[in-house]
């Protein structure tokens, strides 16, 4: 098995066992720290909100975030467009070479 370990992430005062990649640590370690954050955003801007309605909207701000970093790392159109230019230069390259 790869070099896994274990960890337990407090995250609103819970805690929870994980078993992770060793590179992945810190990865780990941040998300509960952001989770946190979100909660306490959300805590402090409407007080009277429902624990589960604070976990609901810091759910919902993390998987937009999410989404839209996905939608900017999409590669394809570079891609395609790469291979078009890499086309062009060795079709020069085989006139001119």
């Amino acid at each position: 098995m790869d070099d896994v370990m274990k960890i337990h992430l407090l995250i609103d005062n819970e805690r929870y066992p994980l078993t992770i990649r060793r590179e992945d640590e810190l990865l780990y370690r941040n998300a509960a720290k952001q989770i946190d954050n979100k909660l306490n955003k959300y805590r402090s801007r409407f007080p009277d909100f429902s624990p589960t309605r604070h976990w609901a909207m810091a759910a919902l701000e993390l998987a937009f975030e999410n989404i839209s970093m996905k939608d900017k790392n999409n590669t394809e159109p570079y891609q395609e467009k790469l291979k078009e230019l890499t086309k062009e230069i060795e079709q020069y390259l085989s006139k001119n070479g």
